[in-house]
Order: structure tokens, then sequence, then C-alpha cells
């Protein structure tokens, strides 16, 4: 692998708001690669940014419903955004109308139906964000860093997200079987055909974890970064498995669980065995320390390195246009870290996008290189 930094042009160079969270009908022009937006609590700054990431290929960032983000008394909102540097797209537009609720994309101004959005969404821009809830993975529970897990395989692997839903609707469906027609000599049949699908896609989620964090250590250790250095392990049953012993004993292994937890699992309508319940960690190489042991100021770090990292790899080895965004990351940082993070993504060449309550929070000697735009003057 190789250190440098390709370039990388893509640019989100106009954003249109209408009745999106607090904006009614706002416009924003974004003149440079790196943009500060400042404003005090509430004025907007993180709605903003969670506009940019709908249009994107992957969750937003509150991955909040489209209800929530209606203006108050909206009956609908749009996102628009004009981009420079894609190969073939010039505009994004995003809209949600609440009755009936549905959710339109549109592309240099084209309707994209449901089954054609499919085909065109590995194109969106990849949003790769760290927010002061994200800081906080490694005490915030199994769930959301088996999420964020799978978040970096997606990155690397862009049928990974697919699999996961299809893996999370075989679930209920198996569940559904256990609670209402146990008791058919029918669904016998029906229940192990979809537990085979099961341990199938089971251990198709499972590999590509593997491969997607093994790739992932690997370039991690090829960026030149003031952050310290980290290396992901999965902690997961199926995936150890994987690791060590051949597919037929996997398949069987996982097998042998669904089936003997029918009862246990019908009983607290959950399944109990599973990638599913994963885990993941980050190890402080310096420290050869867990991530989940570390310090709050260690961890926060390490989340801003993992984050670089994730960035890099997408745009440099993955080709995808690349977009990040750090809201009210800046706030709590030392200006020696402040200036190490905003020199590293100045090296990326990726579009950057900061919030914070006041620009004079970025050290006096890079606010040259950055465009301020004051939310709560709109």
């Amino acid at each position: 692998m190789q250190n440098a930094i390709m370039p990388n042009p893509f640019v989100i160079n106009k954003l249109i708001l209408q009745n999106f969270r607090n904006f009614e009908n706002q416009k924003f022009i974004f003149d440079s690669q790196q943009i500060f937006l400042s404003g005090k609590n509430g004025s907007g700054k993180s709605n903003i940014l969670e506009s940019l990431t709908l249009l994107g290929r992957t969750p937003s960032l509150r991955n909040s419903d489209f209800d929530e983000m209606l203006k108050v008394d909206a009956e609908q909102f749009s996102v628009f955004g004009q981009v420079n540097g894609h190969d073939f797209i010039e505009k994004i537009s995003v809209n949600f109308v609440k009755n009936p609720k549905k959710k339109n994309l549109e592309i240099n101004g084209e309707a994209i139906n449901i089954k054609r959005q499919g085909d065109v969404k590995n194109h969106l821009p990849n949003f790769i964000f760290l927010t002061p809830q994200l800081e906080q993975l490694f005490i915030s529970g199994k769930a959301n860093r088996r999420t964020y897990l799978d978040h970096i395989v997606a990155d690397i692997d862009l049928l990974h997200q697919n699999r996961l839903n299809v893996y999370q609707k075989l679930l209920r469906e198996r569940l559904l079987i256990l609670q209402k027609y146990q008791q058919q000599s029918s669904s016998k049949k029906w229940l192990e055909t979809i537990e085979t699908k099961i341990v199938e896609t089971g251990i198709a989620i499972g590999s590509a974890r593997i491969e997607a964090i093994e790739f992932f250590n690997k370039a991690i250790k090829s960026f030149d970064s003031n952050f310290p250095q980290t290396t992901l392990q999965i902690i997961g049953d199926v995936e150890q498995a994987i690791n060590k012993q051949s597919s037929l004993q996997i398949e069987s292994l996982y097998h042998e669980k669904l089936q003997n937890n029918r009862q246990a699992d019908l009983e607290n309508f959950k399944t109990n065995f599973g990638i599913h319940r994963s885990d993941f960690d980050a190890i402080f190489c310096a420290k050869n320390l867990s991530a989940i042991l570390s310090s709050t100021g260690e961890q926060k770090a390490i989340m801003i390195a993992i984050t670089l990292a994730r960035a890099k790899i997408c745009s440099q080895y993955r080709n995808q246009t690349t977009i990040l965004i750090f809201d009210e990351i800046v706030s709590h940082l030392d200006d020696k870290r402040k200036i190490d993070l905003l020199s590293e993504i100045s090296a990326t060449n990726l579009q950057s996008f900061f919030s914070a309550t006041n620009f004079e929070l970025v050290p006096f000697e890079l606010r040259s290189k950055i465009s301020e735009i004051r939310v709560d003057k709109f």
C-alpha cells in the first residue's frame, strides 16, 4: 500500500433546504474544501450537517425518521445539493412527503424510482462523520459498536448492507414461525429452510467483517498520523469460528445452535446466537489496551484516528466520492490536537465540514484556510 493520498476533487458547492428542521427556505454556498459552521447552540448547525448526509449512500447523521426532519406544520421537505467533481452527478435532491409517507430521490433533475435507486445508491457520496455521541462509542453498548463495525465494513464491501437487511428479515421470519406455527407439522421444513438461509447469510456477513477489518488494519498502519495507532478486532462466536474451523464445521455449529435454542428463542422472542450478537473493539497500540478500558481523551483520539482512516480508505483505495463531517468535535480538543486534525484533513484533499459555537476555536494560523458560515445569522 502506498502512503500518498490520492486527490479527490469532489465537492458540494450549494445546498438548498426547504422546510427541513428549523430551516424554511435557505441556501448555502460552500466555496472551499473546508467549511466551518459556527453559531450558538440550537441555531441549526447539526441540522445542516444532517441534511448533507441525506444526499449520500450511508445512514444519516442522526439516523432519524423522516417525519422528525419536517419543519413544524410542514407537509414535506426537500434537500437539494449541487456538486462538482463527480463522474455523472451534478445535482442530487431528496424530498419527503408526510402524507402519504414517501421519500423521493432525483439525480440531475430526473426522478429515480425504487428499482433504480439500488443501482445508483453506491454512486452517491460517502459521508464519514464523527459526532459527540460517536466519540463515546466504546462505552455506549454492544449494539452501537456492532452498528459502527458494519458501517466500516460497508465502506469496503458495498454488498454488506444488503446482506444485513436480508439477515434481519430472516431472523424476524424465523421468530414468527416459532411463535405462530411451530406446532404445525408443515412448518418444520419451512423452519429448517429459514435457518439454513440464516446460516448461509450469517457466515457471509461474518466473513465480510473479517475480510474488511483485516484490510482496514493493514491500511491504517500505512497512514502517517498524529492520532493513536489502533488495531480493530471483532468479538463474536461466528467470526472466531470462521478463523479457526472449516466451512462444514461452522455451518454445523450454526445450525446446531439455532435448533437447540428454538425454545429459548421463542420464550425470549429473540435469536440468542448469531452474527447479530457480535461486538468489536479497538486496541490502543501504544499501550496494548482496549479502547473500552482507555481514558475518555484516548477514546476520542482513537475515534478521530478511525474516522480519518475510514475516509482515506474510501477515497484512496476504494475511489469513492467521500466527504468528512466533524460535528462539535474541535470544541473538545486542545490546540495541538486541533492543528493535527485540520492538517491531516487538509492533506486528504477531501471536502470537510465542521461545526462549533465559535470560529475562534480554530487555531489562528489555520483560519485562513477555512471558510466560516455563521448559521445563527439566518
